[in-house]
This record gives C-alpha cells, structure tokens and sequence, in this order.
C-alpha cells in the first residue's frame, strides 16, 4: 500500500495499546497553539499535496486549526501521561491515558491547559458488539445476473447512478474514506480484487496499527457497496474510485471514545487529502449508560464527532453519515454524527422507495429536518466477509451507495466543490422543495444531478423532465438536447416549430434502453431571436418552449 505524502509522524501516537486496562482517559485542550514549528504560509510541512489542492480548488484558506498541536506543550505534560492516543489539531485537543485522576490534577496547572474532562467508560465492557451490526442474507453463488450490476442493480438504477457510469463517470480520481468498525478479508475477497491497488492506505485508529483485515465485518459490506466488482454478480456505485479504509469503531466496546477515534481518523484523512467521507457509524448509548447521549445533544455542533464532520466540510470534504437505525426504536431520532449542520445524514427506503421503518427520523433538537437524503437500505445488494453476494439491510448501507454515487458524480467534475455536488444532489431529489423528517429531500436522481452541474445548476437555463433535458435555454448558437432511453430500445423523433406551428427542425435518434445520448444542433444559430417551441415524439405533452437570444 502506498503511503501518503504527509507529516506521517503525528499520527505515530501512543505506547502499548495493553496498558489500556487501567481506562483512565481524558482529553486535554490547549489555550493555543503558541511556539509552532509550522506556519500556515507553508501548508506542504503538515499537508499532503492533495490536500492543499483540495483546499485551493475551493478556495478555502490554510487556517491555524491546520497547525499541529504545539509539540512543546505536548513534551510538558507527557511525564504524566502513560499514553497519548490522539492528537486532534482541529479542537488543540490530545486524548491521554493517565496513571490516575491525580495526574489529572497535575495538568491542570499549566497556564497552557484550557480545559481537562475524563472520557468515561463502563467497567463492564462488552466482550463484543458485532451482534449490532446487520447480518448478511446470502443469495444463490451461482447465478449470473442479465446486467453488470447482479444484485446491486436496483440500488444503482434507482437513483441512475448507472447513467454516470454509462457516461464514464464511475469515481476515477476521487479519494473516498471509509470509517467503520474494520475491513474483515477486504485484502483477500475477490471481489476486491479490482480496486486492491486504489486502497491507498489503512490504519485502525483503536489499536493503533496497519491492518484493518483481521476484524469487523460491517465495514467489508459497507465497503463492497462503493467498490465491489464481480461483473454479472455485483457492480458498487464507485468502482474506480480510491480509497483510505480506517478502523474507528471498538468491537469490544461501546463507549464515547469510538468517537474521538472517528475525529482523529477524518483530521488524518483531511491532511491525507480524501474528498469524500463514508461513515456506517452513529451513537447514542454506551455500555452501561455511560456518557450515552440525550436528543438534547441533537443540535449538530455538540457532540466531538459532529463537531469533526462539521469541520471536515469546512476543509472541502463531501461528508455523508448514516442516519441510524432507531426510527422504530425508543430513541427514533438519527444517531451522531448524523445531525451534524454540515453533514448528510442518509436514511433507508425499500425498493420501491417507501422509508424503511429502522431508518432514523428526525428533527434536530434545534429543529433542523433529518435525514437530508435516502438510498436503498432494506435489502440491499453487498458482500458477506468471505466474499459472496448477499441482502442486507440498514441506513448501514443506504450510506456507501450514496457515498458511491457522489464518487461517481464528483469524478465527472473535478473542479467543483463539495459544496457543489452537494447541492447538486439535494436539488436532484423530486421532493426537494417540501422535505420531510422522514425522507429529508427525498431520493436524489444522479442523471438530473449531472445535467444540474453540467449547467452550473443555473435553473434559468436548464429545463428538466423524465425523459429529456434541454440547455442552455436561453440559447444564443447551437441548442443541446440530451435524452434518456427509458425501459425500451426506441426512436425518438424531435421536432423544432417556430410560434406560428411551422416546422422548421426534424431529428430522429435511436436509443437503447437505459441510455442517454446527447444531441448538439448547430442549426439552431441561424434562428431569428425569439421563442420555439421543440416537441418530443410527436406529443403535444411533451412540448418545450426555448428562446433564441438576441
């Protein structure tokens, strides 16, 4: 695996992962970050090239949350440290592991310490959570699928996803990364084999080591429904896209910490230069109640992990969260990170686009609607941890086939922003102009998302419908016409009339099922100024009026 161009020693963190028997951790926040060996005037000492191209292609600014923590204060305080675990630059915050709580009071006393908290855990901790996560029903191994996508054709079709890929967006360029409880035989399974090679790097943040292929096989199907490729049996909605795959979850436990490895884990691949970031992860309760949160903790901006996701879009990060599935739990609402203000929080629909009743719902506590968008969660098309195709269902999934689909849309236009694809997608969605806390806006549609960005989403010059999108309108020369091929192979015919019923353009085009193609007439320069009326198949309901400008 290829390591990225980093300041890679910062993330060199702890001693022995053993002594961690004792619990007794804390965060530590500093008053600043005085007496820094780096300057935001030289970002390359601290962040990877990708990273600051990131940062420039959006115009956002290299700011002092950038700057490592002071290595000074961190040499001051480590004689009663027995472990430094992570050091999150983004908060000037380190999470420490201490003899006891007097050293605690020892730390305090530096004029350079903010703040000090004990990050509490059960004594009772579970001997494994694995049950949590969503099983993996398999299908027959020997079927052959009629289509590239086998089962995960529905999930990709029902947001035409596959339509990017037709048009040869499948997440070329995009680095995606992947935060979940481990990638369990992900570096064996055949149905990786095709994107070994773009797995750019791993580390698992809970025991601070390389390989995350020996636990946790949530984060293997959640994985397989962005990059599995097993043509006729399983196509993910990111296939060529390249990934960091980051353990963040402790399958021995449920605590608050798993939270602070997730920080530490997006500030690493912010520095490392990912673009998008897929979490199957959400909190609520931890084992024995212990620092288990409350919906008043909902507000987008409390809880650490929030707060990392909120500041991972601010760095130009495309950040999409599962919504949980507590919808028909006692809890209800989605779990964090997924209220964050700056996060996509994805909930679950069926196949036929009805809201799963798991998915979480919201609003916030402060009244924000949740989720922000759906995918297909309930029965969805993944790998199991030995590599055969399987059903499972959860917002677990519904997350990675989003995350995918942005993989792919991003990967068309690169120089857009986070904030751009964003939107785009958002504005996609049918329902995006009366949202709901069950659906949030609804289903994106890629095809629509696509042609939004190809427009600059510019509503003034870009008319869409199911089966046709025309731009720009107002056209001053040649007029584009792009068509959908819906269920059937069939011919089109367009047809140009001026006011008056005269026609004056006469266009047929063959299309195969489930295809686009787009038409560019150069024709149309040597119109008078005025409006036109273009009709579709001989349909008078299909009819578009476009204006020739002067």
């Amino acid at each position: 695996m290829k390591t990225p161009k980093i300041f890679f020693a910062l993330f060199i963190l702890s001693l022995p992962i053993a002594l961690c028997a004792q619990h007794n951790y804390y965060w530590v926040k500093f008053k600043d970050k005085a007496n820094s060996s780096f300057s935001i005037n030289q970002p390359s000492q601290f962040l990877s090239t990708a990273s600051i191209e990131r940062r420039q292609k959006q115009n956002i600014a290299v700011n002092e949350t950038d700057l490592p923590i002071s290595q000074n204060y961190i040499d001051s305080i480590s004689p009663y440290v027995v472990e430094l675990r992570h050091r999150l630059k983004w908060f000037n915050m380190v999470v420490v592991q201490l003899p006891d709580s007097t050293f605690a009071d020892s730390i305090r006393q530096f004029l350079f310490v903010d703040t000090l908290n004990r990050i509490e855990v059960s004594p009772a901790r579970a001997v494994s959570n694995e049950q949590k996560f969503e099983a993996v029903t398999p299908v027959d191994q020997h079927y052959i699928y009629p289509n590239r996508y086998g089962i995960a054709y529905h999930q990709t079709n029902m947001m035409n996803v596959d339509l990017l890929h037709q048009a040869g967006a499948r997440g070329h360029g995009i680095i995606v990364s992947v935060m979940d409880n481990g990638f369990l035989n992900v570096n064996t399974i055949k149905g990786f084999d095709s994107v070994r090679q773009r797995i750019l790097y791993t580390w698992d943040f809970v025991h601070n080591q390389e390989n995350v292929y020996a636990d946790g096989g949530h984060g293997t199907s959640a994985f397989s429904c962005m990059a599995a490729n097993i043509p006729g049996r399983m196509l993910g909605t990111a296939p060529d896209a390249s990934y960091y795959l980051l353990q963040t979850e402790d399958n021995g436990a449920e605590w608050v910490m798993e939270e602070y490895n997730w920080a530490a884990a997006a500030e690493w691949a912010d520095s490392a230069g990912a673009q998008i970031f897929s979490t199957s992860l959400g909190y609520t309760d931890f084992d024995g109640g212990i620092g288990s949160h409350t919906y008043n903790d909902l507000d987008g901006h409390t809880t650490i992990i929030a707060r990392a996701g909120n500041m991972a879009f601010g760095k130009g990060i495309l950040v999409l969260n599962s919504a949980g599935n507590e919808g028909a739990a006692a809890w209800h609402y989605v779990s964090t990170p997924a209220d964050g203000d700056s996060i996509l929080a994805i909930g679950a629909v069926d196949s036929a686009g009805v809201i799963a009743a798991f998915s979480g719902r919201g609003p916030t506590v402060d009244g924000r609607i949740k989720p922000d968008i759906c995918a297909q969660g309930v029965m969805s098309g993944v790998l199991n941890t030995i590599g055969e195709t399987g059903y499972s269902s959860g917002t677990s999934f519904s997350c990675p086939i989003m995350a995918g689909s942005a993989a792919a849309l991003w990967s068309a236009f690169p120089d857009k922003s986070a904030r751009d694809i964003s939107t785009a997608i958002r504005i996609s969605c049918p329902t995006f102009w009366y949202p709901d806390n069950n659906y949030g806006s609804g289903i994106p549609n890629f095809y629509t998302a696509y042609w939004l960005l190809k427009t600059d989403y510019n509503e003034r010059i870009l008319q869409v419908t199911d089966d046709v999108v025309l731009y720009p309108n107002p056209f001053s020369s040649d007029l584009n016409i792009a068509l959908f091929g819906g269920d059937k192979d069939k011919k089109h015919l367009i047809q140009l009339f001026d006011m008056s019923g005269k026609e004056l353009l006469r266009k047929e085009v063959f299309l195969r099922d489930h295809t686009f193609e787009v038409l560019n007439y150069t024709e149309t320069k040597n119109l008078a100024a005025g409006k036109y009326i273009l009709r579709l198949d001989g349909n008078k309901a299909y009819n578009h009026v476009v204006i020739k400008a002067k």
